[in-house]
């Protein structure tokens, strides 16, 4: 199992979704988490590489649907620019073929937005602990 590269502490997330909603639900429930120094969010795939570049995040949670297009060629476009990036696919299109293929682009995990959004922020609150960054099956 790959174990996280630095703590939390150094912790810098980028959220990617159209929904204002989430978004703001999102940053206000990761920010409340101890540790994490900033983060930031996108509406779109276009602000998502120009945030990316900006603060080179530690990890992003990525919504599958954005008004720009597909953002699932992100995920291996930012791997390739940070290697110990840790990517959270957040989507209400967790359809099995959505979810293999944003693994095989280099997904950490994969979440159903309607009904696993708890589990990805208990994700975020494991982050310190050695060996818990674990690939979605």
């Amino acid at each position: 199992m790959p174990t996280c590269a630095g703590t939390i502490s150094v912790m810098k997330i980028l959220v990617v979704d159209d929904s204002e909603l989430i978004r703001f639900r999102l940053v206000r429930q990761i920010m409340a988490i101890p540790g994490v120094r900033q983060v930031m969010a996108a509406s779109s795939r276009q602000q998502a590489e120009y945030l990316f570049a900006a603060m080179r995040p530690g990890l992003l949670v990525l919504d599958l649907n954005l008004p720009d297009g597909d953002p699932v060629h992100l995920i291996p476009n930012f791997k390739n620019e940070r290697k110990d990036l840790k990517v959270a696919v957040l989507t209400n299109d967790a359809t099995d073929y959505n979810r293999q293929r944003c693994l095989q682009a280099g997904a950490d995990w994969f979440f159903d937005k309607s009904t696993e959004f708890e589990q990805l922020l208990e994700q975020l609150r494991l982050l310190p602990e050695p060996a818990t960054f674990r690939r979605s099956p």
